[in-house]
């Protein structure tokens, strides 16, 4: 265990406990150094820092920016982010408008495809004002149109589904420089998730760092420890650092909680070690 976590989510975006919650059950489980990364936006940070403060913890402030490679989606980590830059305000201001318009169809699609989606649009605007394909297969859940998430998924949400619809992120190098133009440090989120060949996984991670990108998660929420090895292998054969995040939503899922990621191997430099972040707490006698 590494006491560190710079992947969270809260209510701001698609988790599940507030901003302050989130601290809290990430101090409940060991973490004394914890970033807040919500989906798009940066609306829950102060909540955040103020309940790191009075535990504590050493806070990063954060965000995860939806963007776009080759054609394919993927989330750049901005941590230390300055919230009120204007490049950055500008951005996620940008984002949150493709967010609605995405919104906005995925309901008519499911309304189309003969489930409630504009009754699950609604509640999902009582839950986030950045509503997600996440809040939408919760609402469907509730609303009784399936029986779980992964159903809601399977069965109208993923890609090739019926209430799919392609989202118009930013450039890549786009959303690097919302982070770097903030002050902060860009980090590619669980490259290993993504659906590319080895040769592409390493053309991206490439092409992140030649735009500003300054390290790549290696351990992450769920990731055994062969995962973390080959993205060990990736961080170095790219000359970047590495980082450590849960990508932590919900309490009652077990295996993406805060405090129980693996530590990165000694080969890779950690991100937190950069100048900037602050220390990490010493552990409680």
């Amino acid at each position: 265990m590494t006491g560190v976590d710079l992947h969270t989510h809260s209510t701001a975006s698609d988790g599940r406990l507030p901003p302050a919650r989130v601290v809290e059950h990430a101090a409940a489980g060991g973490v004394r150094l914890v970033a807040l990364t919500d989906h798009d936006t940066t609306a829950g940070l102060e909540e955040a820092r103020s309940e790191a403060a009075r535990l504590g913890l050493a806070f990063v402030p954060g965000i995860e920016l939806s963007a776009e490679w080759r054609g394919r989606s993927i989330h750049v980590l901005g941590l230390l982010i300055d919230p009120a830059a204007p490049a950055l305000v500008r951005g996620v201001r940008n984002l949150a408008v493709e967010r609605e318009r995405r919104a906005v169809e995925i309901a008519r699609r499911l309304d189309r495809a003969g489930v409630p989606g504009g009754d699950a649009l609604e509640r999902t605007r009582g839950w986030s004002d950045l509503p997600t394909r996440t809040h939408f297969a919760r609402a469907l859940c509730e609303l009784g149109a399936v029986r779980s998430m992964a159903e809601a998924f399977d069965r109208y949400l993923a890609r090739g589904r019926p209430a799919e619809v392609r989202s118009r992120w930013p450039a890549m190098a786009e959303a690097l420089a919302w982070v770097v133009a903030a002050g902060g440090t860009a980090v590619l989120a669980h490259p290993l998730r993504y659906p590319l060949s080895g040769g592409q996984r390493r053309e991206l991670a490439r092409e992140f760092r030649e735009a500003g990108g300054r390290a790549i998660e290696v351990a992450c929420g769920g990731g055994s420890a062969a995962q973390v090895e080959q993205a060990a292998s990736l961080a170095l054969r790219t000359g970047l650092a590495g980082s450590v995040g849960s990508d932590f939503h919900d309490p009652d899922v077990p295996w993406n909680q805060p405090g129980r990621l693996a530590k990165l191997p000694a080969s890779i430099r950690p991100v937190w070690n950069d100048t900037g972040f602050p220390a990490v707490p010493a552990r409680a006698a």
